[in-house]
């Protein structure tokens, strides 16, 4: 496995770490073989967060008995100091550790919450004592959009960044990633398949080819842990001729397709929460790249699911109740196609919560 480093923080991540939104998903057996066998793969940074649901418990149970050979990294979504300590005591328990390597500020919004989060009381505070008493080792923060981060990192010394980027998104190689390179951050990389919607091979040796210390992409399956994982084996990254086409025409078909999740087109009138549904809904990616049989077959976390039914159930309904106003489609900086995008995923979804009623009785 390519090793690369992790900017000022001295640390060397392998050049392709584990995304552990999906673990949250699986039953916990599953879910701790994935994290062996990135492992044996010579994966040693790993990426979860106090909010993907039991995670970060089977992220432990996987590593355990390997804490000084990995790197691990979560978030806190907390706002305010007090509600900072609970998360970061809360990680480190469910991960049965007693330091964590990096601990994000997750999901970085506007000003408004830049000011909250990094102001007097927030959260921040939180993370800078937890490094002054050694349960955190480094501070990073992520965002969906890179102007967001741009902002932070203007505001703190942040060691380390996560945002998205691949093929289609590359936004942050415009000001975020030569911003970082100036100011020594860590840059690590999330969404970089595009949900499952980009070959994953293609995408991640392109990613390996940017000012990037490691991408982290998701795993449903042992074959995705080793796909993926084996592109930081290359011992040659360059794109060939056909690769390089194959980059364009996916830029083509996808660059008016894939949200980037970057909110303008929110507030919905009725309620849709249009950048979730249509950018980062982890149990549809799990549909769509699965297909409905090997969906209908995996070994499912029952409370995961149950959890997800009734938030479904409720998109569903919103994306019915869409008046085809068009706001959202006035105010998409991408021309997306909103309106007819998230009415196709009505059937699907319905779909979903068949195979739930009928392998789960759930639903």
């Amino acid at each position: 496995m390519q090793h690369r480093k992790l900017s000022n923080t001295g640390i060397e991540v392998s050049a392709i770490g584990l995304g552990c939104a999906q673990l949250g998903s699986s039953k916990t057996e599953y879910a701790v073989n994935l994290v062996r066998r990135a492992l044996e793969l010579g994966v040693n940074y790993f990426d979860t967060a106090r909010g993907y649901w039991d995670s970060e418990i089977k992220l432990g149970l996987g590593l355990k008995g390997n804490r000084e050979k990995v790197y691990i990294s979560t978030k806190t979504g907390s706002r305010t100091k007090e509600e900072a300590w609970r998360s970061i005591q809360e990680s480190l328990e469910r991960l049965q550790i007693e330091y964590l390597d990096n601990c994000h500020l997750h999901g970085l919004g506007g000003d408004k919450d830049i000011e909250k989060r990094l102001g007097p009381g927030g959260a921040l505070e939180a993370l800078v004592e937890a490094r002054d008493k050694g349960l955190v080792r480094h501070i990073g923060c992520t965002s969906h959009r890179s102007s967001v981060l741009v902002k932070a990192l203007k505001r703190f010394a942040f060691e380390i960044i996560l945002v998205p980027m691949n093929i289609v998104e590359r936004e942050p190689l415009k000001e975020l990633i030569p911003l970082c390179e100036s100011k020594g951050v860590g840059v690590t990389i999330m969404k970089p398949v595009a949900t499952g919607l980009l070959p994953a091979q293609l995408a991640l040796k392109w990613l390996l080819n940017q000012a990037i210390s490691t991408a982290v992409p998701g795993a449903t399956t042992l074959e995705e842990v080793e796909e993926n994982s084996l592109v930081g084996h290359l011992d040659d990254l360059t794109l060939t001729a056909e690769e390089k086409r194959q980059v364009a025409r996916l830029v083509h078909q996808l660059e008016h397709v894939r949200c980037r999740i970057c909110g303008e087109c929110e507030p919905c009138p009725v309620g849709i929460p249009i950048g979730i549904t249509l950018g980062t809904d982890v149990m549809y990616d799990h549909y769509r790249t699965m297909g409905p049989d090997t969906f209908k077959a995996f070994p499912w976390s029952v409370e995961r699911v149950k959890n997800n039914v009734e938030q479904r159930k409720q998109v569903i309904s919103a994306i019915r109740s869409c008046n085809d106003c068009g706001e959202c489609e006035k105010k998409c900086p991408y021309d997306l196609p909103i309106i007819k995008m998230l009415r196709n995923l009505v059937e699907p979804m319905e779909d979903m919560l068949r195979i739930w009623r009928e392998q789960l009785g759930i639903g």
